[in-house]
């Protein structure tokens, strides 16, 4: 009576981590958590920087016909928002992977190629965006300089991006600047005959009277804007594709785990229930066998008699 139920003992308690198909479910739960963890650190980076360089342009969009630029925020902006709806896409599946669950597995992968076509997208217009549009629908608007927010704009502009005017400072040839904007005076040079008057912050030395030749910054806006947007589109097109080589490894390693997940869930049913038979067994076998000494009892004290 005892030698079944110590059979069934053991074999209830065999551990499940020792099967083939535990074994393989651990490993692709590594293989995706170390992906995800990628992809969470590659969207982080992809947010922060989508974000500056949205925020960047936004400071100056004074300068730009909107109109006419029509979609120049679009990289940076789809950039932001893909990041920020990755981090959440992979929070969901660490959650789904710890909880083993194959049903949230599946919808992360299924998530994941939803937005693998949106980082398509923007890789696109990243990659096909063209910087010189920044020469068509640029300009300084020199007609308000006497408004105060466009003095202040214009000299945030000029001082953050080490430039002056539309092309150069010789752009302020022939405009009356307002008196109370901080000007400075550029002597005649090789290019011009005549004093050229342009605000301050078109010289390198703060509050400098008379800006020569080796202190204006004799670069065009139009020039710094381009170099800026262009190396802005270049980091954001290599994080991108750097995103999609991580996003493909994530989508093939959650399909693969939800899989081994199903596999492993399976076959532990399978042994659960060969367990429980076996427990069935041992019990109808210890009960056959308190029958037959229950008989022979029986017999024994009749044949006594």
């Amino acid at each position: 009576m005892s030698a079944p139920q110590n059979n069934v003992k053991t074999n209830f308690n065999s551990p499940f981590g020792k099967t083939k198909a535990m074994f393989n479910m651990n490993s692709m739960r590594v293989l995706m958590l170390v992906t995800t963890a990628m992809l969470m650190i590659i969207a982080f980076v992809l947010t922060m920087y989508g974000s500056i360089a949205y925020w960047q342009f936004q400071s100056y969009a004074l300068f730009f016909n909107r109109a006419g630029m029509g979609g120049y925020l679009t990289p940076s902006a789809l950039g932001m928002l893909l990041g920020l709806s990755l981090l959440a896409v992979a929070a969901f599946g660490f959650l789904g992977s710890f909880k083993k669950s194959t049903c949230m597995v599946n919808s992360y992968a299924f998530i994941l190629v939803l937005l693998f076509l949106v980082e398509i997208v923007a890789l696109c217009l990243a990659i096909t965006f063209d910087v010189s549009t920044v020469w068509t629908h640029f300009s300084i608007p020199f007609g308000r300089l006497h408004e105060p927010n466009v003095q202040d704009a214009v000299d945030t502009l000029q001082m953050t991006l080490r430039c002056c005017g539309d092309a150069g400072y010789r752009d302020y040839e022939g405009i009356e600047l307002p008196g109370d904007m901080a000007t400075t005076i550029v002597p005649p040079s090789y290019n011009s005959d005549h004093n050229i008057t342009v605000p301050a912050s078109c010289c390198s030395i703060p509050g400098s009277t008379v800006c020569g030749n080796y202190n204006i910054q004799d670069y065009g806006c139009k020039y710094a804007l381009s170099y800026m947007m262009h190396r802005n589109i270049t980091v954001i097109t290599v994080l991108a594709i750097t995103l999609v080589s991580i996003h493909i490894l994530a989508t093939i390693f959650a399909l693969i785990l939800a899989r081994c997940i199903r596999k492993m869930k399976s076959e532990k049913s399978v042994m659960e229930w060969q367990i429980t038979e076996q427990i069935i067994r041992a019990r109808q076998d210890e009960e056959m066998n308190r029958s037959v000494e229950a008989n022979d009892v029986a017999n024994n004290h009749h044949h006594m008699a």
